[in-house]
């Protein structure tokens, strides 16, 4: 004889030879907490201490509203901003044989966020017990309970199922290298780990971007690192506000008198202490972090200092750079001996590489902020480094620096908006590229045959050719009034149908036809980092320290190399004008940095981009915008494709395997054509369309993106 506990009563005898009374759902007995309506609903309804339905076995198609802990893998993960599928298998609390099995939607309640609202429906079996629970009733199995397993089974079938259809369907149209939430394009694949390591922590893209900036100082140094300047555009996906934080080198108060008259010797490097500008790159860190950062600031340089503190070797790239053959007898007389040679002979790929001086100088700046460089000691032992080599840098010209805080330049570029930054930064001659030439209305189609895409690149060439003849109004409009009206006027509708008039089908034409004056730079440094962050913010951010390895002015008890930005002051000249005009304390030189974001609201689309390459960006970047938003190229092929470039002289420069076709039919059409050395140009790109994500790193410069 079973004992039943306390206020339960007895179910009817097994055997009775009279039909059994109607039965309610729940049967309590005396002292029972009864509730005074129980229908057949989902088991989540159920009281945690009622007894077993009378039924052996009951399957229900119902909603369910639960509370659910989900952990998805990354590549199952759709978006932290729209709906998701969950497949929730649940048993009950209470001393029911339960299994739930639920096929729902699924919306994350902060992005990434394993805790997620799970609407959901699916099928529900209760199962009789065996043993009997101490309390209930002997049930034994039948049909009943066979059925309930049966549809039980087909109904984890189903949910595992149509998840993965779902998913599929879901990734199919976004290609294999598409993400479902962010990406980081970076020049290399660590550091763009590094960056979406610092977004999976719930770190904003401009965390993301000093971060994978940080290391990039590091791997890539013959681009950039803490002696440079950066531009960092900003887009905010709550306010719809797209800003620019400029903090590129600016002119000392004191500058060797007749600087610049020593241009044409000091070319194409300018190697020395004296062309070097007052350092940015830390304050502009501080900047965007302070209007746009999320994680603590000492969190960003963690990855880094480990990279440092490990077993840090050459990469590829920088060997590359090393053992170049114009490049090495210069790094073999710098003070960059001591850092990259062994002896007579400079590193080789996988060499270790220890750096133990900028290790601690990025520790200090974690521990103390951007002001232990820019106001404490650590900005006072570079200073009495690079002065030993000429340098005229003093406390004063780094206490003084500010970054500069500006709205974005805004174009409309067929659906899209075209963000990029104003002078001295070169966001207006690439808007004016793009003006004018989305007037000729170019698309697949009418690039599709031969003679089409000779068309499209002639159009291309002498736009070019015009664009840099108005390159000179990029002089800093702070330091020189007279420019102040540039970005408008560049940016105007009057212009680029100006232009898209003077063009022909003959590239013939007389340099004075486009105002060329001159050559207008010849850096091939810099470096570009991409970021898209789960919630459509985006931020786009180039640095520098100019052409290869700076000035070559290395400070042994920081590690930190001294850019040579004052060399970009060479280019400032006017059409006609003799010479150029004299540096203005504070000035930030001319530059053809572009990080750029292009927004198509409607539609949910952006691309975030930006390259390096000196006089090489604005010419690469147009190209990969064309190749991606009007010719339809996938993003990878769009910024690995071959690039040609319109000299000082109006010559195209064409890039190693530029297709041959294009070159005789450019020929034919009168274009001239000149041999370039190096062509160092190098695209980092975002973009997204709807729910996917594509990332691409341009191949040119080993580079890897890297999302979730």
């Amino acid at each position: 004889m079973n004992t039943l506990p306390p206020g339960l009563g007895p179910g009817p005898r097994s055997g009775s030879s009279s039909p059994p009374a109607e039965q309610p759902l729940w049967k309590a007995g005396p002292g029972c907490h009864t509730p005074s309506v129980r229908t057949p609903t989902c088991p989540l309804n159920c009281p945690p201490f009622a007894c077993p339905p009378v039924y052996p076995a009951l399957t229900r198609l119902c909603p369910v509203v639960c509370l659910t802990s989900l952990l998805l893998p990354a590549s199952l993960q759709l978006s932290a901003s729209c709906p998701s599928v969950c497949l929730s298998l649940a048993a009950s609390l209470y001393p029911v044989n339960h299994l739930g099995v639920h096929l729902g939607v699924v919306w994350s309640i902060q992005p990434h966020s394993c805790l997620c609202i799970c609407l959901s429906a699916g099928l529900s079996a209760h199962l009789p017990p065996s043993p009997h629970p101490r309390g209930c009733r002997a049930m034994a199995p039948g049909r009943g309970t066979t059925f309930g397993l049966v549809l039980l089974g087909l109904g984890l079938a189903l949910a595992i199922i149509v998840p993965a259809v779902v998913l599929s369907r879901h990734h199919a149209p976004c290609g294999p290298q598409a993400f479902a939430h962010a990406a980081v394009a970076a020049d290399s694949k660590v550091c763009s780990d590094i960056g979406r390591a610092i977004l999976q922590q719930q770190g904003s893209p401009v965390d993301a971007a000093i971060a994978a900036l940080v290391c990039t100082g590091v791997v890539n140094p013959q681009s950039m690192g803490l002696g440079g300047g950066v531009i960092f555009t900003v887009y905010n996906a709550s306010t719809g506000q797209v800003e620019v934080i400029n903090a590129r080198e600016t002119v000392p108060a004191r500058s060797v008198p007749g600087l610049l008259d020593q241009c044409e010797q000091a070319l194409p490097l300018g190697t020395g202490a004296q062309w070097a500008g007052v350092p940015g790159e830390l304050r502009g860190y501080a900047e965007a972090h302070r209007r746009h950062g999320r994680l603590p600031w000492a969190r960003l340089f963690e990855p880094t200092i480990a990279l440092l503190r490990g077993d840090h070797r050459v990469p590829l790239v920088l060997s590359q750079f090393l053992s170049q053959r114009f490049l090495r007898p210069f790094l073999a007389a710098s003070s960059l001996k001591k850092l990259f040679f062994n002896g007579t002979e400079p590193l080789q790929h996988q060499d270790p590489l220890p750096w133990p001086a900028l290790a601690a100088t990025l520790e200090t700046v974690a521990r103390e902020g951007a002001e232990a460089f820019y106001s404490g000691q650590l900005g006072r032992t570079l200073l009495e480094d690079i002065a030993r080599e000429g340098s005229q840098l003093t406390m004063q010209d780094l206490a003084s620096f500010q970054p500069e805080v500006v709205a974005a330049l805004a174009m409309p570029l067929g659906d899209y908006t075209l963000y990029s930054p104003p002078p001295p930064a070169g966001g207006a001659i690439l808007s004016l590229i793009l003006n004018v030439l989305k007037g000729f209305n170019f698309s697949a189609e009418s690039v599709a045959g031969p003679e089409g895409n000779v068309t499209l690149y002639h159009h291309l060439v002498e736009t070019f050719k015009f664009a840099g003849g108005l390159r000179w109004r990029l002089w800093d409009p702070r330091s020189h009034p007279d420019v102040q009206n540039a970005s408008r006027d560049l940016l105007g509708e009057a212009l680029a149908q100006h232009i898209r008039q003077q063009i022909d089908a003959r590239g013939d034409h007389p340099l004075s036809r486009y105002s060329l004056a001159g050559a207008w730079g010849h850096g091939t440094g810099t470096a570009h980092v991409s970021v898209l962050g789960a919630d459509g913010s985006a931020v786009a951010a180039t640095s520098t320290i100019n052409t290869p390895f700076g000035a070559m002015v290395y400070s042994p008890r920081t590690g930190i190399l001294l850019n040579n930005e004052l060399l970009d002051l060479c280019w400032r000249r006017r059409p006609g004008a003799q010479g150029t005009p004299p540096p203005v304390p504070g000035e930030r030189p001319p530059s053809s940095m572009v990080p750029s974001i292009l927004v198509n609201t409607a539609q949910g689309s952006k691309l975030v981009i930006g390259g390096a390459g000196g006089e090489l960006i604005i010419s690469a970047v147009v190209q990969v915008i064309v190749n991606k938003l009007w010719l339809g190229l996938d993003l990878g092929a769009a910024v690995a494709a071959p690039i040609l470039h319109v000299n000082d002289k109006g010559q195209v420069e064409f890039e190693p395997h530029f297709p041959e076709e294009v070159k005789r039919g450019l020929e034919r059409r009168g274009q001239k054509q000149a041999w370039r050395l190096f062509f160092l140009n190098v695209v980092q790109a975002v973009f997204q369309d709807g729910a996917c994500v594509q990332a691409a790193s341009d191949p040119r410069k080993q580079g890897e993106a890297a999302g979730y």
